[in-house]
């Protein structure tokens, strides 16, 4: 009996080291879909959020991107938007989070695939995106291009994929 409650406790205290580590110490494909999930949140603001809220939303979201970083989208209504750099991405998110009434983005079916160096990935997802307080949204596939830049994970290039019309 009482080896019996060993190595119950032995497996318990297995499973609980093995949950420890891999919440201290996250492998890649978690940090990425983290990185996504709060991509997302902080480029979403609503009507009520004030121009220093706003301010704030659009310097965090720069923090994402490599300083080489390219942006390729296709917006409807729009054409084709190019943006490249940080300075430029700082400069348009400022622009568009004046500019909106409200903005809600949200990242579906992320697929993400490390390269074989383990310094790259690439990341496939749905975003559905919502201006204004309306209940019609635009959906559109992207791809993002992460790079890892001393530990941390920046994205270095996002574009719209070209679908079949």
């Amino acid at each position: 009996m009482k080896i019996a409650i060993r190595l119950v406790l032995l497996a318990a205290m297995a499973a609980l080291g093995f949950w420890l580590w891999t919440v201290l110490f996250p492998g890649p494909e978690k940090v990425i879909r983290g990185k996504m999930s709060t991509l997302a949140t902080t480029a979403t603001f609503g009507s009520a959020d004030s121009n220093l809220n706003r301010a704030a939303k659009a310097a965090n979201l720069v923090g994402y991107f490599s300083e080489d970083a390219q942006i390729s989208l296709d917006v409807s209504g729009y054409g084709t938007i190019s943006i490249s750099g940080r300075d430029e991405i700082r400069e348009r998110s400022y622009g568009g989070f004046a500019a909106l009434p409200a903005l809600k983005v949200e990242f579906l079916d992320v697929t993400v695939r490390l390269g074989a160096d383990q310094q790259t990935a690439d990341v496939t997802c749905t975003a559905r995106v919502y201006v204004g307080n309306s209940k019609d949204y635009g959906v559109q596939e992207m791809h993002f291009q992460f790079k890892r830049v001393e530990k941390n994970w920046l994205i270095s290039r996002v574009e719209t994929v070209k679908t079949l019309s």
